[in-house]
């Protein structure tokens, strides 16, 4: 990191806080001065009067108990010779000392009170310049441009370059990631476009050959239909999830309960209104609407059913729990199938990724989905094995309202 100067307002600082050091020591100086001339001309005075007496009087001098033990004799004397107690305060005030020490402190207390205002200011200063700071990290997230310390004179220069530095290589990470993100999407949506046209050539001769087809040979064509459309809804995920990414795709919020999203996921997929039991905890949950995209939330929860429906082959319900609480509504869908193992669980939500308990047919794509879209819509998305059998997945999502309307 390269050396900063040294900001204006500092030296300023520091220059008055050595001036008032240096007032403070002032009156110390003259008092001491004064103090040792008087007394070198006291027993100057005393010493040609009477040498005798002189060398019997200054050794109480030296000592500091009988010096202050003898303090009120000497008081006593002043009053004997015809003075007043406020005799030695005249002393004092004659000398000059105590104009010089009253000067002092009224220019120390003036230059103590500069210093704090000049302290209340710069930290007004260095609020006002840490908000524009924080706004300009803000921008620089979305549109980069460099930090300057000569924009934040009152603020550490070293912290600003840091911090420059530090923005640029998120800004970069961040173009990257976009690049990235955009080369996906158009890889599967290239990959998309050359896959559909075969298919739709295969699905068209498959009816001509199935109008012509024997009784025998109409299973396996049937058959041959069922994996057109497994492969079409593959795609169909992988052109979701690229656009999801890309950030092409704007979540609508209109009003709807979750109950009766929940209700269509049921009569969507098949013998799912028997193997789903959908229940609303202990009245906690109020229906009130929830503002969200019913489609893409429809199409999470499908995915999260289905996993579930294909990896649970007890005679156990599949149960579904809607409850609200202060962090939003929360659903939560167990299975009683032989759960997730360990190792598997902290990847389920990965991309294309297969754990070893699932069957052929999984594509590692669908939790995945369900996930951006969970995203999408600010919520959480977790999953656990239950104590006894099967896996939970929990999903909560916060709950907003409309401008003007209440929660």
């Amino acid at each position: 990191m390269k050396k900063q100067n040294r900001p204006a307002w500092i030296t300023s600082i520091a220059a008055l806080i050595l001036l008032l050091v240096a007032l403070g020591l002032l009156p110390y100086l003259l008092i001491r001065q004064s103090f040792i001339i008087t007394w070198q001309n006291m027993i100057g005075i005393l010493y040609e009067k009477s040498p005798q007496l002189c060398e019997e009087t200054v050794p109480y001098l030296f000592e500091r108990d009988m010096f202050w033990n003898t303090a009120q004799q000497g008081e006593d004397a002043i009053i004997a010779l015809g003075y007043t107690k406020k005799g030695v305060s005249y002393l004092f005030q004659n000398s000059g000392l105590g104009y010089v020490y009253l000067g002092t402190f009224i220019v120390q207390a003036a230059l103590a009170l500069l210093l704090f205002y000049l302290l209340i200011r710069l930290r007004k200063k260095q609020a006002a310049q840490e908000e524009l700071l924080a706004q300009d990290i803000r921008d620089a997230i979305t549109q980069w441009a460099g930090l300057k310390a000569e924009d934040y004179p009152f603020l550490d220069p070293g912290l600003i370059h840091e911090m420059s530095d530090a923005l640029g290589l998120l800004h970069a990470k961040e173009q990257f990631l976009q690049k990235k993100n955009r080369d996906t999407q158009m890889f599967i949506e290239n990959i998309s476009h050359q896959i559909k046209t075969p298919l739709s050539c295969i699905s068209i001769s498959l009816d001509l050959v199935l109008e012509e087809a024997k009784q025998a040979q109409k299973k396996r064509i049937l058959e041959c239909f069922g994996y057109l459309g497994n492969v079409e809804m593959l795609l169909k995920r992988l052109l979701d999830i690229g656009r999801l990414e890309a950030g092409k795709i704007i979540m609508r919020k209109e009003p709807f309960e979750m109950e009766q999203l929940l209700e269509e996921c049921k009569s969507t997929l098949p013998d799912a209104e028997q193997r789903i039991l959908l229940s609303i905890e202990g009245g906690a949950y109020q229906k009130r609407p929830y503002y969200g995209d019913f489609e893409w939330l429809k199409e999470a929860f499908l995915n999260i059913l289905k996993n579930c429906l294909e990896h649970d082959n007890s005679s156990e319900p599949i149960s579904v729990t809607i409850s609200q609480n202060a962090e939003g509504i929360k659903i939560t869908v167990r299975d009683h199938g032989p759960g997730i193992m360990p190792e598997d669980l902290p990847f389920i939500f990965d991309r294309f990724y297969i754990p070893k308990n699932a069957k052929k047919s999984h594509s590692g794509i669908g939790l995945n989905l369900a996930k951006l879209i969970i995203d999408r819509h600010f919520g959480v998305f977790h999953v656990k094995n239950h104590d006894k059998c099967g896996a939970i997945f929990t999903i909560v999502l916060p709950v907003f309202a409309l401008k003007h309307e209440k929660l």
